[in-house]
């Protein structure tokens, strides 16, 4: 029997068409661009049950400061040469986590959106597991994130250099983020595994941490 997977993003130009492209062919999937959608969406569908959802984690609060999208736009982050010392490439790491973080404010996007949209699908389908699938996740996101109740990962988006570079890195990533999709849903039936949930999720959060930091210093 194919899998059940929804897919919630607020980007329904780029984020969803591509959740599509990748995964439609391996999971029979819904897409939403919010909670509400969703779930009509499987209301209308008979005995359909989620076997997992997957969850952008920045959504908007609010409409973007214009004036602060624009100034960012027109300030380049300059990074400098680390020629990989370690000194160095972490101040480069810290100016592109402030940078990030900037970006974020600017368009009005946060963590607590995701967090706030795992407690509607907990609260709902509190027997769907539930991952979040974002490329913008920092690392104490990521610990806050894993602090959820039924929120069982974290996985980053593959990130290119444009949109087509991006495509590219999802479709060629997705044997190993639809295995770990599979792996979720086989497990999430298991009690021993709800037992030892919460010490899995302080190693995911460190791991991942540990993988940021490689990244920014590579």
């Amino acid at each position: 029997m194919t899998r059940r997977i929804c897919f919630i993003d607020d980007d329904d130009k780029f984020e969803i068409p591509l959740f599509i492209k990748a995964f439609g062919g391996e999971f029979e999937v819904i897409t939403a661009k919010s909670f509400h959608d969703c779930d009509l969406q499987i209301k209308s569908r008979k005995a359909w049950v989620p076997d997992l959802f997957v969850l952008d984690l920045y959504f908007p609060s609010e409409l973007p400061d214009i004036a602060a999208v624009e100034a960012l736009r027109n300030r380049p982050l300059a990074l400098a040469e680390d020629k990989a010392e370690v000194r160095q490439a972490y101040l480069n790491y810290r100016l592109a986590h402030d940078r990030l973080r900037a970006v974020l404010h600017a368009w009005k996007q946060s963590a607590d959106g995701g967090i706030e949209l795992a407690a509607k699908v907990t609260q709902k389908y509190p027997k769907s597991p539930i991952v979040f699938y974002s490329r913008k996740a920092m690392a104490q996101d990521v610990l806050r994130c894993m602090k959820e109740e039924g929120v069982l990962d974290v996985i980053p988006k593959p990130t290119g250099a444009n949109d087509e570079d991006t495509e590219r890195l999802t479709i060629e990533s997705k044997g190993i983020v639809t295995s770990r999709f599979n792996q979720i849903i086989d497990t999430r039936a298991s009690e021993s595994w709800f037992k030892i949930k919460g010490a899995l999720k302080i190693i995911k959060g460190i791991k991942f941490f540990a993988e940021l930091l490689g990244a920014a210093g590579s």
